[in-house]
């Protein structure tokens, strides 16, 4: 268990940011706790991991391990019954750890629960047997470990050149941004301009299936997960200083927002993202059809 939770911290606690991204993801804690939670749990978790390897206060490690995976195992389950599945970002942040669907996550966290259930009774029943001293020695020692990582969280997040705001933006077009801070969003009406003078090409992050059922007029497919297949194929025409416009569906949908900051890094200088663009253009009752690609725009 000790080795599990050190490893699970030392991504996190190296990007933030990106970890941040997986907890608002969650679409649980108010916008406000979120980079706070980014910051100080990946530290919390490397401070449990140390305590249990090194046999230091255990009674507060083992209760604290004990409730964040109760924590974790709550959360998965309610993103399960509400249909979502999301990265985990438990052993890295932004989907770079290990990845599988959320019933794998939610069977894997059952184990680790498991295993946390026996540090428990290890702990207490061998050692302390219920005592008030242990119990009041593990309040205690639960309130240092926060302490010591919100301390630690916030050292180093003030040393950092591109150090995570304690209050972040997280509003659908605040989160879409360049490394820089620039913001790419678009605006339906930008958006409609550009489509009525044929000045822009945009481009469907969905996956295949959806783009299919229906799509922007002249639109082009070019889902997420198929960049290193199909880039070269669908952009081949292209200027790099030709405006493009991705877009995906809903407003927590970050297959567009990712697809930009790609074609950005490619050199597409003139990519911008249509916020939930699908439902907004069918909701302004603009052009769609639907199949495979039409004649390139």
């Amino acid at each position: 268990m000790a080795g599990i939770f050190i490893y699970a911290s030392i991504d996190k606690i190296a990007h933030p940011a990106a970890f941040a991204k997986d907890v608002y993801n969650y679409q649980i804690l108010p916008d406000a706790l979120i980079n706070l939670t980014a910051l100080v749990l990946p530290w919390l978790e490397l401070l449990l991991g140390l305590c249990l390897l090194a046999g230091i206060w255990l009674p507060g490690a083992v209760l604290t391990v004990n409730g964040l995976l109760l924590v974790f195992l709550a959360a998965l389950v309610f993103n399960l019954a509400r249909g979502l599945d999301v990265n985990c970002g438990c052993f890295g942040a932004g989907g770079l750890g290990p990845s599988m669907s959320t019933g794998g996550y939610l069977l894997r966290d059952m184990a680790f629960l498991a295993l946390g259930g026996f540090l428990f009774f290890s702990v207490f029943r061998n050692r302390f047997r219920g005592t008030k001293i242990g119990w009041s020695r593990a309040g205690l020692q639960i309130l240092a470990l926060l302490a010591l990582s919100v301390a630690a969280a916030s050292a180093v997040n003030a040393l950092r050149t591109n150090r995570l705001p304690l209050v972040g933006d997280w509003s659908p077009a605040g989160r879409i941004t360049t490394t820089s801070g620039e913001r790419m969003d678009i605006s339906l009406f930008e958006a409609q301009k550009l489509f009525a003078n044929d000045e822009a090409v945009f481009i469907d992050a969905r996956p295949m299936e959806d783009y299919l059922q229906g799509h922007i007029r002249g639109a082009r497919s070019l889902p997420r997960q198929e960049l290193d297949l199909k880039f070269i194929d669908v952009t081949k025409d292209l200027d790099l200083e030709t405006p493009v416009i991705t877009y995906c569906d809903g407003e927590t949908c970050e297959l567009s927002h990712d697809l930009a900051l790609f074609l950005r890094d490619a050199g597409f200088v003139n990519t911008r993202v249509l916020v939930n663009g699908w439902s907004l253009w069918r909701l302004a009752g603009m052009p769609v059809e639907s199949g495979p690609p039409s004649a390139q725009r």
